[in-house]
């Protein structure tokens, strides 16, 4: 299925090389959106949300298709893959994805654990003079323009092995995770063992046993239905899942000055809405999860300390995974030490 999907795709894609003719005719820049999550997800919502603006304010000489739901990729790292060969030209990847591309291991700030309180911490500092100097390095060594994050959620952890009282309920357990090594360290210092599976095959993995539980955020257990292959989560909220925008420079450079102008007028309302859209769905996930029947635990402060104490080494002695001056000026931006 997922042949014939990738071989229709190029078809269209050949198809779209040839330039729209006529007397007159302004010319219509295609702009392909891929995604791995599905259309009730608020990325994709997001999505539709972009290509809908962005389609009004170009009077349609800027057209949008979406390609959602694995159809064009299996994970993350493919989709920013996709934008950099310009086969798609507009994705979104979690800033360790980011950092594997451009080799820009900066963008590993976001991984340590418990170092955002919220996402009013995250936006800060996306949206500040450090996030406009991550976005140069990448475009300059990648040909990626990104613009801005939101945050999928923050992570939780859920197994079928019981209750997930302390970081003891995880003992020996292989969680899987992303392949961040900050996120894989955090499960480390829980005492389970981190376990990478590609996204578009943790369903298969869970069912299998593969794996023994995941570390992702409460909306995509939602999303993705995890909640089948799961029974016990607990709220860890460790780190984000923290999403960056991203568009193929050369695409973008591509366009005239009065397309760049509603590109460029579209991000912030997009940004806006996405942002919007993850902190409604992150509200209602938990209680539709407990609706499906799963036992979710929420700690205390108290308890949650105990998590919080277990991975405080992480900021500190491994501060060079993403580099002692940035993880001291976002510390310093959000005043901690």
């Amino acid at each position: 299925m997922r042949n014939k999907a990738v071989a229709c795709f190029a078809l269209a894609l050949l198809l779209l090389s040839f330039p729209a003719s006529g007397h007159g005719a302004e010319k219509v820049y295609e702009l392909r959106m891929t995604h791995l999550t599905t259309t009730m997800d608020p990325i994709h919502l997001g999505y539709d949300f972009f290509k809908r603006t962005i389609e009004e304010k170009s009077n349609g000489r800027i057209k949008v298709t979406i390609f959602p739901n694995k159809q064009l990729s299996n994970s993350d790292n493919e989709n920013a893959e996709k934008v950099q060969q310009n086969i798609v030209q507009m994705s979104s990847a979690p800033t360790s994805s980011l950092a594997a591309i451009g080799k820009i291991n900066e963008y590993k700030v976001f991984d340590y654990a418990f170092l955002f309180a919220n996402n009013q911490e995250l936006y800060k500092v996306i949206d500040s003079e450090i996030g406009q100097e991550l976005s140069a390095m990448l475009e300059k060594k990648t040909g990626i323009k990104t613009f801005g994050g939101f945050n999928l959620g923050w992570c939780v952890i859920s197994t079928n092995k019981g209750p997930i009282e302390s970081p003891a309920s995880l003992k020996g357990l292989k969680i899987r995770t992303m392949n961040a090594d900050l996120m894989m360290e955090a499960i480390r210092a829980f005492g389970a063992n981190p376990t990478i599976v590609n996204y578009g095959e943790l369903f298969t993995a869970c069912q299998q046993g593969t794996v023994d539980g995941i570390m992702t955020s409460s909306t995509l257990y939602v999303s993705d239905r995890f909640y089948e292959v799961q029974k016990y989560m607990g709220c860890t909220n460790a780190m984000p899942i923290f999403h960056i925008p991203m568009v193929n420079a050369k695409w973008y450079n591509s366009l005239p000055a009065d397309l760049k102008k509603a590109f460029d007028d579209t991000v912030p309302l997009y940004l806006e809405a996405v942002r919007q859209y993850e902190e409604d769905y992150q509200a209602a996930a938990l209680k539709k999860l407990k609706e499906f029947g799963m036992e979710v635990k929420e700690y205390t402060p108290e308890e949650r300390q105990v998590f919080v104490d277990a991975a405080a080494y992480i900021s500190r002695d491994k501060a060079d995974i993403a580099g002692k001056e940035i993880v001291a000026k976002v510390k310093a931006m959000l005043g901690k030490q």
